[in-house]
């Protein structure tokens, strides 16, 4: 148990301390200036499809998808205070954290044990991927970071009767896939393949 608990604060250490550590008071322009000028703002409107206040009104673009989770995330923020620029780089280690997570549940649900878990799960979360996008439009990292999760609930409804993986694997989709369609698709070709490599080991 204790050896179990020194990787996840391990994980969470390399998540989250860089992050805060880099460039302090400094925000990155990410996904949209709303989430850190008016989250709160940003969520009330995103529950509508029309947009009345850009030029004579539009029809908005992707904003549905802020409902969950990342709107939330920077009202919650905002709602305790917290300095932008932390609640900006909490965002950014918690999707990085989630990732490392994901693959470490994985790898264990399919039999994997010690300190190769640990490893594989770094290098996932420490991808060379995640440099592209964390620091302008970190919300397109959710279905990578979704991706292990997807793959161990698949595992565990497959092994399991019952309607609890099932609803889990909805719940897992539902927060990675609302902002970007097409990342999610690409993300269920990842899934299929991993399976067949998970079952045939």
């Amino acid at each position: 148990m204790d050896a179990a608990r020194g990787q996840v604060g391990i994980l969470a250490l390399l998540a989250y301390l860089p992050l805060l550590l880099t460039h302090r008071g400094m925000v990155a322009a990410d996904t949209k200036p709303y989430l850190l000028l008016d989250p709160r703002g940003l969520l009330q409107d995103a529950g509508s499809m029309w947009q009345p206040d850009f030029a004579m009104g539009t029809v908005t673009h992707q904003n549905l998808g802020f409902l969950w989770p990342i709107g939330p995330f920077f009202a919650v923020g905002d709602l305790l205070g917290l300095a932008d620029w932390i609640v900006q780089r909490l965002w950014l280690g918690s999707i990085l954290f989630a990732a490392g997570m994901g693959v470490r549940w994985f790898l264990r649900t399919i039999g994997w044990r010690g300190a190769a878990v640990l490893v594989a799960s770094m290098a996932y979360m420490l991808s060379p991927y995640v440099l592209d996008y964390i620091a302008r439009i970190s919300v397109i990292l959710l279905p990578w970071a979704g991706l292990p999760w997807m793959l161990a609930l698949t595992v565990r409804a497959l092994r399991t009767p019952g309607w609890r993986h099932p609803a889990l694997f909805a719940l897992v989709t539902l927060t990675i896939g609302g902002v970007n369609a097409t990342s999610l698709l690409l993300v269920g070709l990842g899934r299929s393949d991993g399976l067949e490599d998970a079952f045939h080991h």
